[in-house]
């Protein structure tokens, strides 16, 4: 008889029924209250760690009764060890974690009733092999641990003592650098100002080398400046306790100014960490000026920063003051830039930031002054003579940047040039404040007696801009084909008007049918055909709303394709086969009734008998899916095409004899 079988003869009569159920075990043990507590505190998959860690040390463990393996040997549980120092348990976390496959062993062979005496005998064999395995694993993982504790309190020590130089450096306008082991390790702002980046994860992206930022050095050293022995060199010019000269690469303006540097050595410092300060030269002051001119911008838009903008606006107001001149200030802001941000990432928030500078950019003067004021919002300084003017041109101002993507605020106040800038800030903040919190309307002011376009009826904010109006542009499209005439406006009341078209226009349109009209201020709307009078060619029009994706917009105009034009779509799945919608000269739209295995992004190759000069040509080409839509009868679905050369040229071929045959229909 072996060892372990006089040691453990109970545990080997049911080993057997222990490796049938181990998975078994396993899931009870991840189960457990406390174990399962201690996973979703620290985030540990519960049926990943059964699969990787909990059912292998069970096989182990039967292993070792069966004397196939070795006692406290197991190589899982260096990797348990490993794992759970990775996630910074606790050791009394770790103790309860093996407990738990304790604890679900015993209940099993108990519960189960795989024995029905010598109980007493089981718990002695249990913790002769499993307790003795629990010690040791808890003895190394506490080593580990306490290991990585002091490591991380010696890191916080030198994190603090690093924080603590950094707070005392950046309070010196010199700009300074510590350098060990040839690279910098510290920094303060005043250096990123001169080099033209923001932080160190930027310079080194922007310099390959980390001196590379210092051209054409001259030094009093017998070592010659070179990156590749520059540790020799800050010795020698330290120990030379003389400065030298170095033209400083300045990323963001391309250009070299000069400055005299400096070296010493930060006190009992192991290894040797280098301080290196530079000044500018007083003969390149004008250098300096350039520098501080273009840290007068928002590095992201590119326009005038908050202490810019406060600064030009206290000009602004002493020369309105000697002029007497009126002044409104106007702030814009993205009220959800938090939430998208959180939800879409850094990124997204940026693209809306930029956006919104951009379309500021468009749509103001050089009189204006525009700056990026902090977060999402921006201020816009304008000069005005007639409040009711002013106001308009924030609503159009609203129009352009409510054509792209999340919600815009703009609020307006006059500038009372005996009160503080800071007072006309915090009033204008107020009502942009106020408008965000209201979640309603788009444009606040605090000027008196002006028609507020918002406060009127949904539709009169339309009608009323048409009142007065004698002819207006008109759009409107037949298959694809667009219609544009400026047509005589007869008629307008609260919610619509009457216009009369075209021979053309009319016999194109139908009721329901959308028409897009060019508003002065607003830009392009889209509203709806009420009625038809056939004897006069007049239409009415009703249901006005802002188009942001107004087809008067695309590059490429497509065109509806004859009834019922069938198209088959090859992928990787089963073949589909639908209809074709429209085509333009890269896009086809296609209509499905189920779309199988196709996803956005699926590479495709698609078959459609297209005529050309009445003759049915075989159209075969790749393409990829960009839009996916569910309708209600299917699917509408947007392909790109990879067109070669033939292909090209019997698109373009069908492309003008449709559209050809549409214009021959409304001669008809």
């Amino acid at each position: 008889m072996s060892k372990l079988q006089e040691l453990a003869p109970n545990l080997l009569n049911i080993i057997d029924q222990l490796e049938i159920n181990r998975v078994k075990l396993g899931s009870e043990w991840i189960e457990i209250p406390t174990v399962k507590s201690i996973f979703k505190n620290y985030k540990i998959a519960g049926v990943k760690f059964r699969d990787g860690y909990g059912v292998p040390i069970i096989e182990y463990f039967i292993a070792v009764v069966r004397e196939e393996k070795e006692a406290g040997n197991c190589p899982i549980m260096s990797k348990l060890v490993n794992f759970l120092l990775e996630k910074n348990i606790t050791p009394k976390d770790v103790f309860d974690i093996c407990m738990g496959l304790r604890r679900t062993l015993v209940t099993y062979i108990f519960r189960d009733k795989l024995i029905k005496d010598n109980a007493m005998e089981m718990m002695d064999e249990i913790a002769i092999l499993f307790d003795a395995n629990l010690s040791g694993v808890l003895e190394i993982f506490t080593t580990f641990y306490e290991k990585k504790q002091q490591a991380i309190q010696k890191s916080i020590v030198q994190q603090k003592k690093f924080s603590q130089i950094l707070k005392i450096i950046n309070f010196i306008n010199t700009k300074i650098i510590i350098v060990q082991n040839g690279h910098i390790i510290l920094a303060n702002q005043p250096f990123f100002e001169a080099i033209g980046v923001n932080d160190i994860k930027e310079f080194n992206k922007n310099f390959s080398s980390t001196f590379s930022f210092m051209k054409d050095v001259d030094s009093s050293s017998k070592i010659k400046f070179d990156l590749e022995n520059i540790n020799e060199w800050l010795s020698s010019v330290y120990e030379s306790n003389k400065p030298f000269t170095t033209n400083i690469f300045n990323n963001k303006m391309a250009d070299v100014f000069t400055y005299s540097g400096r070296i010493t050595t930060l006190p009992e410092s192991e290894p040797t960490k280098y301080i290196i300060s530079f000044n500018s030269i007083s003969s390149h002051v004008a250098n300096e000026a350039l520098i501080r001119e273009k840290l007068e911008h928002d590095e992201l838009t590119g326009l005038y920063n908050y202490v810019k903008f406060i600064h030009l606006m206290g000009e602004a107001q002493r020369k309105a003051l000697q002029d007497n001149t009126q002044l409104a200030l106007v702030i814009v802001d993205i009220p959800q830039l938090k939430e998208i941000n959180n939800t879409q990432g850094m990124d997204a928030g940026d693209k809306a930031i930029v956006n919104v500078a951009k379309d500021l950019i468009s749509n103001t003067d050089k009189n204006m002054i525009v700056a990026r004021l902090e977060g999402s919002r921006f201020g816009v300084l304008i000069v005005y003579e007639n409040e009711q003017d002013s106001y308009n041109w924030c609503s159009s101002l609203h129009i352009e940047l409510s054509k792209s993507p999340h919600r815009k605020t703009i609020s307006i106040t006059a500038f009372d040039l005996s009160e503080t800038v800071n007072s006309v800030q915090i009033r204008a903040n107020s009502l942009i404040d106020e408008i965000n919190s209201s979640q309603e309307g788009s444009v606040s002011t605090d000027f008196e007696n002006v028609k507020l376009y918002e406060a009127l009826p949904d539709q009169e904010r339309f009608t009323d801009r048409l009142k007065g109006m004698k002819k207006i542009k008109t759009t409107l499209y037949y298959k694809g084909l667009a219609i544009s005439v400026e047509n005589k406006l007869l008629f307008v009341d609260k919610d619509s008007a009457t216009v009369q078209l075209s021979n053309k226009e009319f016999c194109a349109t139908a009721p329901n049918e959308n028409i897009y009209l060019e508003f002065p201020m607003l830009g392009i709307v889209k509203a709806s055909v009420y009625s038809l009078n056939d004897k006069n060619n007049t239409v009415k029009i009703h249901r006005f709303r802002l188009s942001k994706h107004t087809p008067l917009k695309r590059k490429i105009f497509r065109v509806e394709v004859e009834e019922n034009m069938k198209v088959n779509i090859l992928s990787d799945g089963p073949d589909c086969e639908g209809v074709v919608n429209d085509i333009n000269e890269e896009y086809i739209g296609l209509r499905l009734k189920r779309k199988r295995s196709l996803d956005e992004g699926s590479f495709v190759s698609i078959d459609i008998m297209l005529p050309v000069d009445d003759i049915t040509t075989s159209f075969i080409t790749e393409a990829t899916v960009k839009k996916i839509e569910k309708v209600k009868d299917g699917f509408k679905i947007v392909v790109l095409c990879h067109l070669d050369g033939i292909n090209k040229g019997i698109l373009k071929q069908y492309i003008a004899n449709r559209q050809m045959k549409i214009i021959h229909e409304l001669r008809k």
